[in-house]
């Protein structure tokens, strides 16, 4: 396979697939005699309730004192231990880790399935840290006061950090401890922080990936048959959780907002625990034969992803879109998924400086009027994924060339032999066992085989 540069082998352009997630502010609690009474690690987990059911802390910390009377006959749940409080506030916020969308609770069922999973991480609170920045540059009194941030003091050696809330002593040493906890130096010198509802320092950076998902919530899909792309953010360590592609399944995630930007109305964000059940159940047992990959994912009444390896080119002059870069305007291709046969492909990781892991994959399928379309694998398609093997579970195996598979990935084209060829950033790999052949595996490798 010819050698590509940096551009080649990722025809994606920065910020075109990934943009960093909106900001929906930071809200600080608003101090009560109930509140003020517990402890902090039952005050977090009230926190993420609150977040996770769309309401306020005051509500929440209500339903948990309700609950906790009705479940132990408590009458004054901050008078008890705070571990055993702990284990009550845990056993409450189960309930929306398990919910599968109904009541108040934002999570919904979506159906179909992962289709890929995007090259590289970005950081969700990037542009929240900028515009709080400026905030704090512009206003630092007001920055404090609205609860988005906290400015670190020096009082006697040990980091006190300032909130809306007032002054709290980190109870940790400067000398031991020259960063404070997720701390952002200003440009004046100054050490701020996000913060939490509870008044406590926030990470100030969220990875997170976008997961390629086809379907839909789950009565448009079942009632209405309404499919499209969307991407699911996974953040934090669920972005490397690893997904069957091509594989019916529901999973549980947060919708868009109503008033998301058009960059963003197909996005749907998870929480830290992300619930994947894989069946294709949710329709009718005589339309289940419609959800085999091989048909689903290239059946272009369902959708518009699927376009024949040999109208490629033809597709990226009509769907290619267009970004200023520095003055210069660059065109970029559609994510698309189209069939070919493999006639080569590198399954052995090989490095790479260009892809975040720090190294990918290749794979060539053939075209009969454009000849061989070269694939790029990102190394995390290959940490996610199983790219190289057919199908999932006891029908898996390592499949070998000659085999044809279903590719999704981003379209572009490149210089070849001084003709312009399609290519293609491959986010995820679906192989039938039907049409795999199998991959010869074993043997001995060694140069002593041949004394």
């Amino acid at each position: 396979m010819s050698t590509w540069d940096n551009e080649d082998e990722y025809g994606e352009i920065d910020g075109v697939d990934m943009p960093v997630a909106e900001s929906n502010g930071f809200t600080a609690v608003t101090g009560n005699a109930t509140t003020s009474a517990l402890p902090q690690e039952v005050l977090s987990r009230i926190s993420a309730y609150a977040e996770r059911t769309g309401k306020t802390m005051d509500e929440v910390t209500a339903e948990f004192f309700a609950e906790v009377k009705m479940q132990y006959g408590v009458d004054d749940p901050a008078s008890e231990d705070a571990d055993l409080l702990i284990d009550w506030a845990e056993q409450m916020i189960v309930v929306t880790r398990r919910s599968s969308g109904g009541g108040n609770s934002k999570l919904q069922t979506w159906v179909g399935c992962f289709v890929g999973v995007a090259d590289k991480a970005r950081d969700r609170l990037a542009n929240i840290v900028k515009s709080n920045l400026k905030l704090f540059a512009d206003d630092p009194a007001d920055a404090i006061g609205s609860g988005r941030l906290g400015v670190y003091e020096n009082e006697g050696g040990y980091w006190y950090l300032r909130t809306k809330e007032g002054l709290e002593n980190t109870e940790l040493a400067v000398a031991e401890n020259p960063v404070p906890p997720h701390g952002i130096k200003t440009q004046n010198g100054a050490w701020v922080c996000l913060t939490t509802y509870n008044n406590k320092a926030s990470p100030e950076k969220q990875l997170g990936r976008y997961y390629y998902f086809l379907g839909n919530q789950e009565e448009e899909f079942v009632k209405n048959g309404n499919i499209q792309l969307w991407r699911i953010d996974m953040t934090n360590d669920n972005r490397y959780l690893s997904v069957n592609i091509g594989r019916p399944c529901k999973v549980q995630v947060v919708p868009p907002r109503e008033n998301a930007t058009e960059a963003f109305k197909d996005v749907l964000t998870t929480y830290s625990e992300v619930e994947i059940t894989y069946t294709d159940e949710f329709v009718n047992e005589d339309v289940r034969p419609l959800l085999h990959p091989s048909r689903y994912l290239a059946d272009t009444e369902l959708h518009d992803l699927f376009v024949h390896i040999d109208s490629l080119e033809e597709t990226f002059e009509s769907k290619k879109e267009f970004l200023n870069i520095a003055g210069e305007k660059r065109a970029y291709g559609p994510l698309v998924i189209t069939k070919g046969t493999i006639t080569r492909m590198s399954t052995e990781p090989r490095e790479s400086e260009f892809d975040e892991e720090g190294f990918n994959y290749s794979m060539t399928l053939s075209s009969s009027i454009a000849g061989d379309i070269d694939c790029w694998i990102p190394g995390a398609v290959g940490k996610c994924t199983q790219p190289f093997v057919s199908h999932w579970g006891e029908h898996a195996f390592p499949y070998a060339e000659r085999t044809t598979v279903l590719v999704f990935g981003r379209l572009g084209m490149k210089a070849k032999d001084g003709l312009p060829t399609p290519k293609l950033t491959a986010f995820g790999i679906y192989a039938d066992p039907r049409r795999s052949r199998r991959r010869m595996e074993g043997g001995d490798t060694g140069v002593g085989q041949f004394n």
